[in-house]
């Protein structure tokens, strides 16, 4: 889990994440330090913690203005500083970003706002500039990764992913579940391999790949998915490993995920 130094606070966070509930927690810990009441955060009835969340889509631009604009200057009801949480900022549209772009500018002293995505590249450049990033990447062990012996299958499994037939997904998803933490180490190796295709699809710049062994697989598969695909496949993983967090049945879970 990522943790927030609070020696300086700053009005602007952009941190790229693909565990949202590890890093919000992180920076709920973080209004702690700075005197937050946690109960009140706790039974989400804080008055200085706004949430602005994507409704799976995109953020709409009414939720940037009521919530964020029109209320960024309102000093804080019962803290020292106001924080609002924005979880996806990918899921910003251009015009939202141009809206916020003045707050980002010159927000009140009070203010902390976070942006909290899986892709940071989609964002304006402009909003980058103006924010303090954070990249999580504590959870990934890339050297393991690598040397688990069904990665070139989960790679395989992507790749052939609108035309495997469903009894090959089914053998895949049973040799996952062989093992408990075997989907554990499937999420971690999806989610590191999604990053990697995205990041590729928008910069076509090998240099931002994490799995350079990979690379011409990563390179490949970006070519044969849509950004809308992508997208889809990023949250169908984030309800998988929901899924895996309580007693479900893994060889369906990962099948489900791959169909």
């Amino acid at each position: 889990m990522i943790k927030i130094p609070n020696k300086k606070i700053y009005n602007a966070y952009l941190i790229e994440t693909y565990n949202y509930d590890s890093v919000k927690k992180s920076i709920i810990d973080f209004a702690v330090s700075l005197g937050f009441d946690k109960h009140l955060i706790d039974s989400n009835t804080h008055p200085d913690i706004v949430f602005i969340e994507s409704n799976g889509s995109n953020i709409p631009i009414k939720d940037i203005r009521d919530k964020l604009i029109a209320t960024v200057n309102f000093t804080p009801k019962i803290s020292d500083r106001k924080f609002y949480i924005i979880h996806d900022a990918k899921d910003i549209r251009v015009e939202s970003e141009n809206a916020m772009l003045k707050t980002l500018e010159e927000p009140p002293e009070f203010v902390s706002i976070f942006l909290v995505t899986n892709n940071a590249s989609t964002l304006l450049d402009t909003i980058k500039s103006r924010c303090q990033i954070i990249k999580d990447t504590e959870n990934f062990d890339y050297k393991n990764i690598l040397s688990i012996d069904y990665l070139d299958d989960a790679i395989l499994a992507l790749s052939n992913m609108k035309y495997e037939s469903a009894g090959d997904k089914m053998l895949f998803a049973e040799k996952v579940a062989k093992e408990d933490s075997n989907l554990d180490r499937l999420i971690k190796i999806y989610r590191i391999l999604l990053r990697d295709i995205l990041i590729y699809k928008m910069t076509l710049s090998k240099e931002k790949i994490y799995l350079r062994e990979k690379e011409d697989e990563i390179i490949s598969i970006s070519s044969s998915f849509t950004l809308e695909e992508l997208g889809k496949l990023v949250d169908k993983l984030d309800r998988l490993s929901l899924e895996n967090n309580y007693d479900v049945n893994r060889k369906i879970a990962t099948f489900n995920f791959l169909t």
